[in-house]
């Protein structure tokens, strides 16, 4: 769903236009690539032990300001985002509990061992990870994209990965949902939820996880989905008019798997205990650009954007903030700073749909790729 919006003058009267999106067919296939590693360091063992299923779902999108630098640059800013504050956990959850069970089968389905949950979470290398590196289920963070909502499968702990395997994508957070994510070190809202420091700290994970490796005699498996949300864009038009600024801000909801960081991870016995590495040098880290994630020593990703429907949100009229005459006196600063800002709020009209959506994206993302590691 695609809202769009438009504010000329700053006091001027707000004109909604909606515009439809044609859907396009659903795809059958994606594109699925090895992260700087072979498959062939997989075959000591077919045992995998599935130690994390991690579900990240974008709450927000967009809320750059618009660029002031430039000869012919407006020398006002505006910003638009899309946002969803307001979210079904059971529904979350639900999906989430589907894409794991869905792994385990597609997991059989190649050929590997999978080990049953009591034994992997009933280890005692597992047990120190959790102890490490585990948060709350249901927490509200952020990452490069947007504010996010963390949401592992029941039965396991959620954990992330250290960050340093991760890359820019989970170091360098953007938050534009009011109280999600706070105060110094990019610290959740959620009791027990991770921050930025905190997944920072976590050096030992990777030498953890290899030695659970060790004990259970297999590779493990940690499966992450970031689902997106859709993209909110903003522009000031300087020569519409002789007396004021345009500005205009527009939404587009729409589901989706981001690429590089929707993957499976496989860490085995005789990996490095240090951990890896994001691959990728500045030119894969410009502007809103990230690396591949690389939390194992196998791991495959999608090398694609995974695009799905639009038909199950529902997005309200943008609340539009301006500067106040005492604000400006004032040089108080609200928001992100822009001098027009556009929020758009999303939420999820048709649950059923969305879930099937989503679970669907995944099975065939988990299809493709793990054709690549097949034993």
């Amino acid at each position: 769903m695609r809202t769009n919006a438009s504010l000329r003058g700053l006091m001027a009267a707000l004109v909604l236009l909606g515009a439809s999106h044609s859907q396009a067919a659903p795809p059958t296939s994606v594109k699925a690539v090895l992260i700087d590693s072979s498959a062939s360091a997989l075959a000591a063992t077919k045992r995998v032990a599935i130690t994390s299923v991690m579900v990240s779902f974008q709450a927000s999108a967009g809320g750059e300001k618009t660029n002031t630098s430039g000869l012919f640059a407006a020398k006002t800013d505006t910003s638009s985002s899309l946002q969803m504050p307001e979210v079904d956990s059971k529904l979350l959850g639900s999906i989430a509990d589907d894409i794991y069970q869905q792994l385990q089968t597609d997991l059989a389905a190649n050929g590997f061992e999978v080990l049953p949950e009591a034994t992997v979470v009933g280890s005692a290398g597992y047990q120190k990870i959790a102890k490490m590196a585990g948060i709350a289920n249901f927490s509200k963070f952020a990452n490069l994209d947007g504010d996010t909502m963390l949401v592992g499968a029941s039965g396991l702990k959620p954990y992330l990965p250290y960050n340093a395997e991760t890359g820019k994508f989970s170091a360098s957070i953007k938050s534009n949902i009011k109280g999600w994510v706070g105060g110094f070190g990019g610290k959740s809202s959620t009791e027990g939820g991770p921050s930025v420091i905190s997944i920072g700290e976590i050096y030992g994970l990777p030498g953890l996880e290899v030695e659970l490796a060790k004990e259970l005699n297999a590779n493990l498996v940690k499966a992450t989905y970031v689902v997106t949300l859709g993209s909110a864009k903003a522009a000031v038009d300087r020569f519409s008019s002789t007396s004021h600024n345009t500005y205009t801000g527009s939404a587009f909801a729409q589901v989706g798997l981001r690429a590089g960081q929707t993957r499976i991870a496989f860490r085995t016995p005789s990996a490095n205990a240090k951990g890896e590495s994001s691959p990728g040098g500045y030119a894969a880290n410009v502007g809103n650009n990230a690396s591949p994630a690389k939390d194992g020593n196998v791991v495959v990703s999608l090398g694609e954007p995974l695009l799905g429907g639009t038909d199950f949100f529902a997005v309200t009229e943008p609340d539009v903030k301006k500067p106040t005459l005492l604000s400006g006196l004032l040089g108080a600063g609200f928001g992100n700073g822009a001098d027009v800002q556009f929020t758009f709020i999303a939420t999820v009209s048709d649950p059923a749909a969305y879930r099937a959506e989503v679970v669907g994206m995944a099975k065939l993302a988990q299809r493709d790729m793990l054709a690549l590691v097949k034993p």
